[in-house]
């Protein structure tokens, strides 16, 4: 069957309209040479991506992340579990449980979409919020009652 041609947008060769994909690098319908690989235009994809994945690398070793405070010089992993153990035990003192009478369920307001429902702090059920997956707060029994 003799198909439809088209024009390729980024080398502006002729190819069957049928074979045409969509690249990801490109972002746009190209023809199978220039999906394959074999024609690189549309300027060599956009600077290789700018600068490609070893560009990219660099570019991310160089720029810290705005999510994380710089740490001081001489921060080790002692530092880092101290860090995270004192953000357990604040995470665990906003833990919002009360008893429910006659059982041994909590109930408990998530933390973090502050959805109510009922915990078992003997059997640990639910490990996480039903509604957001997010993980309970270790908790003492003795806290609770």
């Amino acid at each position: 069957m003799n198909g439809v041609k088209a024009r390729c947008k980024n080398c502006n060769g002729e190819a069957p309209a049928d074979q045409f994909k969509l690249h990801h690098g490109f972002k746009m319908m190209v023809c199978p040479a220039c999906y394959t690989g074999k024609n690189k235009t549309v300027k060599d994809a956009v600077g290789q991506r700018e600068a490609g994945p070893a560009g990219l690398a660099e570019a991310r070793e160089s720029k810290p992340r705005p999510s994380e405070p710089l740490k001081p010089a001489g921060w080790d992993k002692e530092d880092e579990y101290l860090e995270r153990a004192a953000r357990m035990r604040k995470q665990q003192t906003q833990a919002q449980f009360a008893p429910v009478e006659g059982t041994e369920f909590v109930k408990y307001a998530c933390q973090h979409c502050k959805y109510n429902f009922r915990y078992n702090p003997v059997k640990k059920i639910p490990a996480t919020c039903p509604y957001c997956d997010f993980d309970i707060p270790r908790v003492k029994l003795s806290d609770i009652w």
